[in-house]
């Protein structure tokens, strides 16, 4: 079966090695040494998930290994190539509650072709959704609409649908907004993504979601809060990860 590259591990071998060394101390330090940048080739055996990525037991011509690797869309008998740059020796996951006596960190990874082309980090993420509510709310287009159908007015707060309509105007200012949190996702590229609604705007434009980041939140789904940040306009993270306009540097205070 052919194997297609998975692009998205570049972005996250930082991730996974930060969440686990950052909150999962190692028994023994210098654990860890670079091996050859050949690719190796195993069938999946198990796979336990943590927080956006994946330890995959994989078989290897009749060697079992453990492999972490970022989420990826793999499942139970697919057959994947990985790199052994980085193995681990004596890794203690807390997350998992277990130590692995040896563990692959791989940063190239092929996975088992199931559609005519390529995932897009946006499919592979689950950000195709037609409901932008359900996965990132991402508009990988920048080209501009037109001109705002109301003139800008500087205001205390401002809905949803006016920092669409008015972020050129907008660009680099530190804004208010109250809202209903729809969904928050940790540490996707070392950032909190959480995206509030207010009821306005209209959703087959994308335009009645708003996307913040932070460093890290504690808020949930369902919470209604007064958030602010600065306006960032055309913000392009590579991939076909585009946004028109996101919310940097959030905080967030429940009502």
């Amino acid at each position: 079966m052919k194997l297609l590259p998975f692009i998205l591990m570049t972005l996250f071998t930082t991730t996974i090695h930060a969440a686990e060394a950052g909150q999962e101390k190692q028994t023994h330090e210098n654990t860890a040494h670079t091996a050859p940048q050949a690719i190796y080739y195993g069938k999946v055996l198990e796979i336990q998930g943590v927080r956006g990525y994946k330890y995959l037991k994989v078989d290897e011509n009749g060697t079992q290994h453990w492999v972490a690797i970022a989420n990826a869309p793999v499942s139970v008998g697919d057959r994947i190539g990985y790199d052994k740059r980085t193995i681990m020796h004596d890794f203690e996951s807390k997350s998992l509650g277990k130590t692995f006596k040896e563990i692959i960190f791989a940063s190239d990874v092929y996975l088992s072709q199931k559609v005519q082309k390529p995932q897009s980090m946006k499919d592979i993420l689950g950000l195709g959704n037609k409901d932008p509510h359900k996965g990132m709310g991402v508009d990988t287009s920048p080209e501009d609409e037109g001109k705002p159908t109301k003139p800008f007015m500087k205001k205390d707060t401002y809905t949803v649908e006016e920092v669409h309509m008015w972020r050129k105007s907008l660009e680099g200012q530190t804004i208010s907004l109250e809202g209903t949190v729809f969904k928050v996702s940790h540490q996707i590229m070392k950032r909190d993504w959480v995206h509030l609604g207010d009821g306005t705007g209209i959703e087959k434009e994308l335009t009645d979601d708003l996307v913040f980041t932070a460093a890290s939140t504690d808020i949930k789904a369902g919470d209604k809060v007064i958030a602010k940040g600065k306006v960032i306009v055309n913000k392009n993270f590579g991939y076909g990860y585009f946004y028109k306009v996101l919310i940097q540097d959030a905080t967030f205070e429940v009502k």
